[in-house]
Parts: structure tokens; sequence; C-alpha cells
């Protein structure tokens, strides 16, 4: 929580793994930009999202949405029937962090990342986008696997709010935080 009361987190973490909470970050991010808001960043694509061609007999699991270009980005590697082996392309993941950051560097309100997990307590994944939009002073939200938990209140400490995994409590945050920034312009 932050240290000054009167002002909300800049940060609004949601706490899950299940589709639940990446769906509740993308409509919230998805319902911002319908607003105007410039928002940037990364969320899990939904079926919809996906070319039609790419819909038939696929799910959206390992695939990412660019909310400020609308590109899809799929982070998975297709390894072959009977794999057992990691199929997170690393290479893909980076490019939607770079992507992300561009964003950043391009101005925008509200910064949505679509997970805080394994990669990034090895200081990997979306890490240095997190670390850009903190620097720039933009407000986060992002999702937080309950494994990576401790390592994120290390890291986000008191900058940060937990949140539900839904619309609603985004909302709430996102009203909070917007209205600090326009009282401070």
């Amino acid at each position: 929580m932050p240290s000054d009361r009167s002002l909300p987190a800049p940060i609004a973490a949601v706490r899950g793994e299940d589709r639940m909470a990446a769906d509740a970050l993308r409509a919230f991010a998805l319902a911002r930009k319908a607003d105007g808001v410039r928002v940037g960043g990364i969320v899990v694509a939904a079926a919809g999202d996906l070319p039609p061609a790419s819909r038939a007999g696929s799910t959206s699991k390992g695939i990412l949405l660019d909310v400020s270009t609308g590109e899809v980005i799929s982070i998975r590697q297709e390894l072959g029937p009977g794999s057992q082996a990691c199929n997170l392309d690393t290479a893909a993941l980076a490019r939607a962090c770079a992507a992300v950051e561009r964003a950043i560097a391009g101005g925008v309100d509200l910064v949505v990342l679509n997970k805080f997990g394994g990669q990034e307590v090895a200081r990997r994944g979306m890490m240095s986008a997190f670390h850009a939009a903190a620097a720039a002073g933009l407000p986060i939200a992002c999702v937080v696997s309950p494994k990576a938990a401790d390592v994120w209140q290390a890291f986000a400490a008191e900058l940060a709010v937990w949140v539900p995994p839904d619309l609603a409590a985004l909302e709430a945050w996102w009203d909070g935080v917007a209205a600090s920034r326009r009282t401070a312009a």
C-alpha cells in the first residue's frame, strides 16, 4: 500500500493465474482504450482477437495482444506432439516487451502488463517494461501469479495495491489514479 494514504497506489496488482484475472485485465485495458485513454501494454488475447484463419480449433493460450497496435503475438513454440519441454518462446516474449517499451516511449497514460510470473521472478520476461513504466511514473495494471507474489511484494513494495480479478475493481482503482493525476496536472 502507498505510504501517503491520500494518494491511490500507482500499481494495481490482480492476483491470479486463472483466465478470470487475465480476462479482467484485458477487458479493463480495452475499455480504457475505448474511453480515449492512451493505453500501452500486453494482455492475454481472447479467441476473438485472433485472425479468422487462426480461430478454428485454436485457443488463445500463449497468445498476447498488443493493446496499442492490436498486433497478436504468439509466445508459444510448437515443439511437436508428446513434448514435455517448456514451450515458451522467450524471443517472442522479448519482442512483446520491446513493443511495450516503445509504447511507453511514445507516450501513454496507462500501462497494462499481462503477468508478473516466473520469467519476471528471474528478472526476464516483461521485467524491463515494468521498470520503464515505473521510471516514467506511469500507472500500471498487471496480473501477478500467486507463485510470484513474494517477489512481487519485494519489487512493488508500497507502490502497489492488490485488487480482485474483476473489471469493477480495476475501474475503481483507475478512477482514483486518473483523478489524482488530473489534480496534480
